[in-house]
């Protein structure tokens, strides 16, 4: 299947349906904001890390592999390796879908590009049982290209964050030196969430040369995850801002803290992104 390329006022975006419906590349505002994920071919059997690192990819129904009851959720969840089926395409969206029957949903995502100079890429998601009521995670996983200076910018509201690679997750104060990449040592990574109960629904990568990225979304997604990436698993130095519509990366956790969405047959649930690129002043 060929990649899809969307052309919008001042951006450009390309979409491989064969892998995941992954995002490969974002241009605009004078830059390419997405680490490399061209070599993405369809490869079901590959572990997420194994896989090429880059892009923009799907996480559903969970990031780390768990199980909920009968429910074998596998790394990084059941649709970042599949084959998406596109619904509709024109010079500026497109409209493409996936079903996962081992997990026991589908998910559909439309991207449409803004027709005016600065105008945000909307993003918009849905997601429905297929037949029994099932639980579910979503994140997005893209993996933004970070240089040095590169910093995540969130709202004065965020105060602390949750260390979810240590395996206490303790809470800490937001701070310049976790912002970055910077203080991280070449292979060295970092995997944060905003401290539940704090209301996020922005952040923005900014780099040194002062262009940004802003994300904004729903409040379907009231969990912010932050990957910071220094060459530990990607092949350059790379930060997520991951939106998540459950706390924290795996399904079963989810559902234990009672923050897992649970998908009913004929109620589909939707929420949506606003990405918006800002060149360098």
């Amino acid at each position: 299947m060929s990649d899809i390329e969307l052309v919008g006022v001042g951006v450009r975006l390309t979409i491989r349906p064969e892998r995941g419906g992954k995002i490969l590349s974002l241009h605009g505002a004078g830059r390419q904001w997405l680490a490399p994920g061209d070599d993405a071919r369809s490869a079901e059997s590959d572990s997420f890390t194994a896989a090429e690192m880059g892009g923009w990819d799907e996480c559903a129904p969970t990031i780390d592999a768990c199980a909920v009851g009968g429910l074998l959720a596998p790394d990084h969840g059941d649709v970042w390796a599949r084959e998406w089926a596109v619904e509709r395409v024109d010079a500026s969206s497109a409209l493409l879908s996936v079903r996962s029957e081992a997990c026991g949903f589908w998910l559909r995502r439309e991207i449409v590009l803004g027709r005016a100079q600065g105008a945000p890429v909307q993003i918009r998601y849905t997601a429905e049982s297929l037949g029994r009521r099932v639980p579910f995670l979503w994140a997005a996983h893209p993996q933004f290209l970070a240089e040095a200076g590169s910093r995540v910018i969130l709202p004065p509201e965020v105060g602390a964050v949750v260390d979810v690679l240590d395996p206490t997750h303790p809470v800490g104060p937001w701070s310049p030196a976790l912002a970055g990449l910077d203080s991280l040592e070449p292979g060295g990574c970092r995997k944060l969430y905003v401290e539940p109960g704090t209301p996020v629904q922005t952040a923005a990568l900014r780099h040194a040369d002062g262009s940004e990225l802003r994300l904004d979304w729903d409040e379907r997604a009231p969990y912010l995850g932050l990957w910071f990436d220094n060459r530990a698993y990607s092949r350059e130095p790379v930060i997520a801002l991951e939106p998540s519509t459950g706390y924290f990366d795996a399904l079963d956790r989810a559902v234990g803290h009672g923050s897992a969405l649970w998908l009913e047959p004929g109620r589909p649930v939707a929420w949506e992104l606003a990405l918006t690129l800002s060149a360098a002043r």
